[in-house]
């Protein structure tokens, strides 16, 4: 798994186009069972998605693919982790991931 953490380059509006087009991305990717979750950082300068997958280069792939990425407005960190713990009422606890 991975944690990519969005760092925002310029001030974003949840009015604004390219949010609904982030918003849209990270919904698809959810449905698809490519993120676990995501949501903003609560500084208000970017955000956070949890990303299932073992491979780095298709995972930068994916998140390329994000408009505020694609854009220029968001950078982003990529940190790759494995779960060591996780809420036993969780699929996480077993290894396993509801889709």
């Amino acid at each position: 798994m991975f944690v990519s953490i969005l760092t925002y380059n310029r001030e974003i509006s949840r009015q604004e186009p390219l949010f609904e087009a982030h918003r849209a991305f990270v919904e698809t990717q959810i449905e698809r069972g490519a993120f676990l979750c995501s949501g903003p950082r609560l500084d208000a300068l970017g955000g956070l998605i949890v990303v299932y997958g073992d491979d780095q280069e298709v995972t930068r792939e994916l998140l390329d693919g994000d408009p505020f990425v694609a854009q220029g407005i968001a950078d982003y960190e990529l940190y790759p982790f494995r779960i060591g713990l996780a809420d036993p009422a969780s699929s996480l606890a077993t290894g396993d991931r509801a889709r």
